[in-house]
């Protein structure tokens, strides 16, 4: 909205914040003219905005989807970042041991469940396993949770969405996201926590007991995708294998760490992924949306600091990220906000390095750098600590030194020299349609 008298301001401003507040959260821009900037403004009997009152379903709907998820022989459940905003862990973990159905997550909705409760399934889009793979194109009913089949979780080509002929079941706040991208077959507006506990109430008379044999085939799964983990965690290669600096930092930085996720193959297809990074709590994760703007989630670390000053803070970045904010390295020292940069330097934009290849022949075009700045030699000018690796097994001390900068006050960038290593999900992600 745009002001163009200073009376008005105060008007605006009540307006903008219910406006941020209600429904889906997100930002208002108010746009107001130097000149009107320059005026006094009286605050007299102004009144802060409380949070509205979240919305309840429609019980016919929700009766409809308690009747579906009943029924269903494969049932799923898909959480996305509405569910983390409606703060329903509790109802997602009540729903989901229930109807004994495995749990996804976008990106956005990671620590929805945590991921080492056995119903915890893993990504999708960018971030899938072969297990998930397997796990949303077979289900009969998928009930999807404030989440909303974009671009970098569907790639918009089959098996990246539920089946045309299960029901899809949408949840959301927002009465535009309904069909904006998956078109379901029962649709209830409302708050993700609030649906739940109606659905909950709905399903008690019937909740499923028959679904040993799936759970077993999925816990035999997931132990399988460990092994693959563990594999790559302990591999000693050289150029190190990401996989090493990715399950090192959860060791070191311990279970209640907040993590960014940068955008980039590696980064976000690893260290985004499950289980290759275990998160356990939601919010606890700072993750790019949308467009996908590279160097955000790496930008806004040490925010985490202010918000849990007790909490360790790390991040994953790709070199090509990093060197997009830098200028957040003097900002964090200033500000004494101790968090640790880990950046997976392959020497590549590697997403779009995949693109290129898959897309066009192999023909590569500025996506490989011949030059690459010192960032270890930048962090120290910056005053931080700063430490260049290339061995494997110097992967665990690095990150320990950079724990006990942090634990000092001082922010840390460790700069990995890493393999151009690919998951298989990453790779089919990229691939000619």
């Amino acid at each position: 909205m745009r002001i163009d008298r200073a009376d008005l301001i105060v008007g605006a401003l009540r307006q903008a914040f219910t406006i941020a507040r209600s429904g889906k959260p997100g930002p208002v821009l108010i746009d107001i003219p130097r000149d009107v900037l320059a005026q006094k403004v009286s605050f007299d009997g102004y009144e802060p905005v409380g949070k509205p009152l979240p919305p309840r379903g429609n019980p016919t709907q929700i009766e409809a989807a308690a009747i579906a998820l009943r029924r269903a022989g494969r049932p799923l459940i898909l959480a996305g970042g509405g569910a983390v905003a409606a703060d329903a862990r509790a109802e997602i973990r009540a729903l989901a041991e229930a109807l004994q159905a495995p749990v996804l997550t976008t990106l956005s909705g990671r620590g929805s469940l945590p991921d080492d409760h056995p119903l915890a399934a893993g990504g999708i889009g960018h971030h899938r396993t072969w297990l998930t793979k397997r796990l949303l194109p077979e289900a009969d009913v998928v009930l999807g949770l404030g989440c909303r089949f974009e671009e970098q979780e569907t790639n918009w080509r089959d098996g990246y969405v539920p089946d045309p002929r299960a029901c899809y079941i949408q949840v959301d706040i927002d009465p535009a996201e309904i069909g904006r991208s998956v078109v379901p077959q029962l649709a209830v507006v409302g708050d993700v926590r609030l649906v739940l506990r109606d659905l909950l109430e709905a399903l008690k008379p019937g909740t499923r007991n028959d679904a040993a044999p799936r759970l077993a085939e999925l816990a035999r799964d997931k132990a399988k995708l460990e092994d693959e983990v563990a594999g790559m965690v302990g591999s000693e290669q050289r150029p190190i294998h990401p996989m090493r600096v990715i399950g090192t930092v959860r060791e070191v930085f311990g279970r209640d760490a907040t993590v960014a996720i940068d955008v980039g193959v590696l980064a976000q297809g690893m260290g985004g992924a499950f289980p290759y990074f275990k998160v356990y709590a939601p919010r606890s994760c700072i993750v790019p949306s949308s467009f996908y703007g590279m160097g955000f989630a790496a930008s806004a670390l040490p925010v985490a600091r202010l918000v849990h000053p007790d909490r360790p803070a790390v991040g994953f970045v790709g070199d090509g990220s990093f060197q997009m904010i830098m200028n957040v390295l003097p900002t964090a020292v200033e500000h004494k906000l101790p968090v640790t940069w880990c950046v997976l330097n392959d020497g590549a934009l590697g997403s779009i390095l995949d693109g290129q290849r898959a897309a066009f022949g192999n023909r590569i075009i500025a996506t490989t750098f011949e030059t690459q700045p010192d960032f270890a030699a930048i962090a120290q000018a910056c005053q931080c600590h700063g430490e260049r690796v290339d061995d494997s097994a110097q992967v665990r001390p690095a990150l320990e030194r950079a724990r006990d900068a942090n634990a000092r006050g001082v922010p840390a960038v460790i700069d990995f020299i890493v393999a151009r290593e690919r998951l298989a999900g990453s790779v089919e992600f990229f691939t000619r349609r």
